[in-house]
């Protein structure tokens, strides 16, 4: 079996193909969807999640003299002792039946650098393996299961989603997802062509052929993503248009079952307040409007949706108005089988060298997805990580 992504960031340059073979099989989805959003540079956990009761509070806001956020302004998190970031407001509608928060989400031994952490997470923490754990869940599916839209990456593309044996699509710039008119035609001539003797040959039919199924099925998504939305209905521009996009690739009926979307902007060194306030308003806006979509054509229930980035900010705040680099962050993860409320805990009285103590291990959460695409989560992990006790 052989699948294909095709980069054409801008109008007019060259698209690129690259092809892969020999999927495993083992598992037919059975029509559940995964999305991951990737807050990309490190969120600050200690601002998205705001301790409202006891010693914590004190810890907090000695600290973060001039970023700690006001208690009036903050998001109630149903009944429990903390507070959500202001800007997250429009998730409040879905805290009683479709939010959880997994607090304290992080590695053993964190690393304060992006490119170490985000290797971690993309790769469940198997540096030695060059297979993304999604991409190593692709790879155990029958041959031609997916469709060309199957496993999706919309914006900067994502490691999570790479495998020696399988491939995805991505999508860096929706406007230019497309080729030329004679290249098209010529393509499709080509990838339509008799089997030869010669298997590098068959596969690079086989490859153009799910490149030129990938822009047809693409097209009508991105104008209807486009009529919904704005103008610029790329992921590029944030969150909103990038999960409206997925919403639309979910529901277009594309056989879509992993869509992963990733903005950057979270590494806020400096004069945080206000960027990190614009970041998760985009976030909750884009979050606000996938769901709509997928409600709205009765798709709901089978999304499970899940944010995660790097690692967290340092509880303190530097000389900049902003965080350093830290540890244990926050991840959200939304669905109508999903257990809600507060899971884990941000302890502030409790720090790992001045960050945010990880608690609960990110494989956790990678166990709880994988489950839900009915994956075999021993053969992709490693073992069961059992302390998230998110689906009902």
């Amino acid at each position: 079996a052989t699948s294909s992504t095709i980069s054409n960031p801008t109008p007019g340059s060259n698209p690129t193909t690259v092809t892969t073979v020999d999927v495993a099989p083992d598992v037919v989805p059975d029509g559940r969807v995964l999305v991951v959003v990737e807050l990309a540079g490190g969120n600050d956990a200690v601002n998205t999640l705001v301790p409202l009761t006891g010693p914590s509070v004190g810890v907090y806001r000695d600290v973060r003299p001039s970023l700690a956020l006001a208690e009036a302004d903050l998001v109630a998190l149903g009944s429990s002792a903390h507070g959500l970031h202001p800007s997250l407001a429009p998730l409040t509608a879905y805290v009683d039946d479709r939010l959880a928060v997994v607090a304290g989400i992080g590695f053993p031994d964190p690393d304060r650098s992006h490119f170490v952490s985000f290797d971690r997470w993309w790769r469940a923490d198997r540096l030695d393996d060059a297979d993304g754990w999604l991409g190593r869940w692709l790879a155990t599916l029958p041959p031609d299961s997916l469709g060309a839209l199957g496993a999706t990456a919309i914006g900067k593309g994502s490691p999570v989603l790479r495998s020696s044996t399988a491939s995805s699509t991505v999508i860096a710039a929706p406007e230019a997802f497309a080729l030329p008119g004679a290249l098209g035609s010529s393509l499709a001539a080509f990838a339509e062509g008799a089997s030869s003797s010669d298997p590098v040959l068959d596969a690079a039919r086989r490859a153009w052929g799910s490149a030129t199924d990938a822009v047809d099925q693409f097209a009508p998504i991105a104008a209807r993503a486009e009529a919904d939305g704005s103008d610029e209905y790329g992921a590029a521009a944030g969150f909103a248009a990038g999960l409206q996009l997925a919403a639309e690739i979910v529901v277009g009926d594309v056989g879509a079952r992993v869509v992963v979307v990733s903005v950057g902007g979270f590494d806020t060194h400096s004069n945080q307040l206000e960027t990190h306030a614009a970041l998760l308003a985009d976030l909750a806006d884009g979050v606000q409007r996938f769901w709509a979509t997928v409600d709205a054509a009765e798709q709901g229930d089978r999304v499970l949706l899940i944010t995660q980035s790097e690692f967290g900010r340092r509880v303190a705040q530097n000389g900049s108005a902003g965080c350093d680099h830290g540890a244990a962050g926050v991840s959200f993860a939304m669905g109508s089988s999903i257990v809600p409320g507060l899971h884990g805990a941000v302890d502030l009285t409790d720090l790992l060298d001045g960050d945010v103590r990880p608690t609960i291990d990110p494989r956790a959460l990678f166990t709880v997805a994988l489950d839900w695409l009915g994956g075999d989560v021993e053969r992709i992990l490693g073992h069961r990580y059992g302390e998230l006790d998110l689906l009902t």
